[in-house]
């Protein structure tokens, strides 16, 4: 019983992993979209254009999103300068809930929190679950996606995102 259950274990593993991990995206435009922060401003395709810009779909529900989102803060903290941003979408979850998460996380959000109404925009992209980050070029490309936690401890992140802050013509 003990071996069928590491067997199962070590399965489900290599599946997460399979399907959780950092895929290279075939460049593709991003999708077009209007969302508007919980400050009220208005975000659109086009800002993307002329930054490097991690979009991060999120919920306040997710423990997985909890964890990672102080580590993007510190990306965010430590690029900014060289032309990188990040936008959080709050998506799959009530616009209340993501309002109270940030209001109780100030020094985890250094940067725009967005809300996807009805999940419309997470839909348009592709989202599948909380967390998934999509790495856009500065050309409004989708160059990278990746469900799930750790991907700022991935080399090939890090590698693909030091290219494209590096690179003026990526």
């Amino acid at each position: 019983m003990d071996i069928m259950k590491a067997a199962f274990v070590s399965l489900f593993l290599a599946v997460v992993l399979a399907f959780g991990g950092i895929a290279q995206a075939a460049e593709r435009q991003a999708p077009a979209f209007e969302l508007t922060s919980l400050e009220g401003k208005k975000f659109t395709r086009d800002d993307l254009v002329g930054k490097v810009t991690l979009m991060v779909f999120w919920a306040s529900s997710c423990g997985t999103c909890k964890k990672e989102l102080p580590k993007i803060s510190g990306l965010q903290e430590k690029m900014e300068k060289q032309g990188f941003q990040v936008l959080a979408v709050g998506f799959a979850d009530a616009e209340s809930d993501i309002r109270k998460y940030v209001t109780s996380n100030p020094r985890t959000f250094n940067f725009p929190v967005l809300y996807d109404t009805n999940d419309r925009v997470a839909t348009q992209w592709g989202v599948r679950g909380t967390p998934t980050l999509f790495l856009v070029d500065k050309k409004g490309q989708v160059v990278l996606s990746h469900l799930g936690g750790g991907l700022l401890e991935s080399r090939a992140f890090h590698k693909k995102l030091d290219a494209l802050i590096l690179n003026p013509s990526l």
